[in-house]
């Protein structure tokens, strides 16, 4: 049996997930200053409730458009119910398994919202592809996330085309196992 070892990217960002899941379960003043990452950013700046939960893992020099994914993920975990961190799943293929759930159309819609180009990255639109995958009882790998996000100035359209590729391969399992029933 082969075992791959985890990036150091990866286990930072297991780490980082680890610590936001556990303050969110068991600080109800964590998860109220996380959960204000999730409105409006003044200047494309996270709120200040936010820094002692989130600026201690960061690492050192980090540019803002790497420090925001930190951010980012950190507030979208105090949005949602599941979590699957060694799932390894990426939000296509959560989206796509989603699309089991609901309509299929709304999952496409809200995926390709996410992979058009933006200058700013998809930060505007994750909140309403995590609502979807949560309310479709789908786990999400928010240490993955993490890792997608934190490198999307560099492999934005590597993760677009990724995420896009495991929609499909999701929603085809999918049609496949109902063709089969």
């Amino acid at each position: 049996m082969t075992t791959t070892t985890p990036s150091p990217r990866r286990t930072r960002a297991a780490k980082f997930v680890d610590h936001i899941a556990h303050a969110i379960a068991t600080d109800r003043a964590a998860h109220r200053a996380l959960a204000s990452g999730l409105g409006p950013w003044r200047d494309q700046q996270p709120p200040s409730p936010m820094h002692e939960y989130v600026a201690p893992w960061l690492p050192p020099n980090l540019h803002p458009n790497r420090q925001r994914a930190y951010y980012t993920v950190a507030a979208l975990m105090s949005s949602a119910t599941r979590s699957g961190t060694g799932s390894r799943t990426s939000l296509g293929t959560a989206l796509g398994h989603a699309s089991t759930h609901m309509s299929p159309a709304t999952t496409k819609h809200q995926l390709n919202r996410l992979v058009r180009p933006n200058p700013d990255g998809p930060y505007e639109d994750l909140r309403g592809a995590v609502r979807l995958t949560d309310n479709a009882g789908v786990a999400l790998d928010w240490a993955r996330l993490l890792t997608e996000l934190d490198s999307w100035y560099f492999d934005g359209p590597r993760t677009c085309t990724t995420w896009q590729q495991d929609y499909f391969r999701a929603t085809a399992r999918h049609e496949r196992s109902n063709d089969h029933d």
